[in-house]
């Protein structure tokens, strides 16, 4: 008996194939990059460009401006104008969530100034005391910022950092950018070495 050529593929055959699809396609699942360090750089650029658009805000409006950071994942800017500090509405300078996973921290030369001298940084912002009786009912003050803008555009030597605290998959922390000023004039924005 003669056996003819058969057309078409053994059991073992496509099982191998399947396996070498199966585990490419494994491999590939693994190597999806993840998009957080992009939504981070995207964060500290427009943090950056804020800080330097609330230089100019200052400078031309001659206010003192601060930038305070809440829970360290939102910030927002606020104005001192009549004894207070106010949050300022502007289109540009509006308070900004950030996802749960950054953290925002910053380390400004002027508190630390302040806190040498034994002075309460409170105390140099508040209002005086017969003004506080008569404007008890009045909108209260908020907190006082972290990082200082004055009038004149000029800011307090300061790094402000922003972090992934997320994890990756393979258990690494996430990304780091630095907004820095040496000077109190020039300000910069890099990307942290893992």
């Amino acid at each position: 008996m003669n056996r003819g050529v058969s057309k078409g593929f053994t059991l073992v055959e496509v099982m191998v194939t399947i396996a070498v699809i199966a585990m490419l396609a494994v491999t590939v699942s693994f190597v999806v990059p993840d998009n957080r360090d992009d939504n981070l750089e995207e964060d500290a650029r427009v943090l950056y460009e804020r800080i330097k658009y609330a230089r100019e805000y200052a400078l031309v409006r001659n206010a003192v401006l601060g930038l305070r950071i809440d829970q360290g994942n939102s910030y927002r800017f606020l104005q001192f104008t009549d004894g207070r500090w106010q949050t300022v509405n502007h289109r540009g300078l509006r308070r900004t969530e950030l996802d749960e996973t950054v953290l925002l921290d910053v380390q400004a030369a002027d508190l630390e100034l302040l806190e040498q001298d034994d002075t309460d940084i409170n105390a140099v912002f508040d209002i005086e005391d017969d003004e506080r009786d008569a404007d008890d009912s009045q909108t209260k003050s908020e907190p006082t910022p972290q990082l200082f803008i004055f009038g004149s555009g000029d800011l307090p030597p300061f790094e402000l950092t922003l972090s992934d605290t997320g994890l990756f998959a393979d258990g690494a922390g996430g990304a780091s950018w630095t907004i820095t000023s040496t000077d109190g004039i020039e300000i910069s924005l890099q990307r942290e070495p893992l």
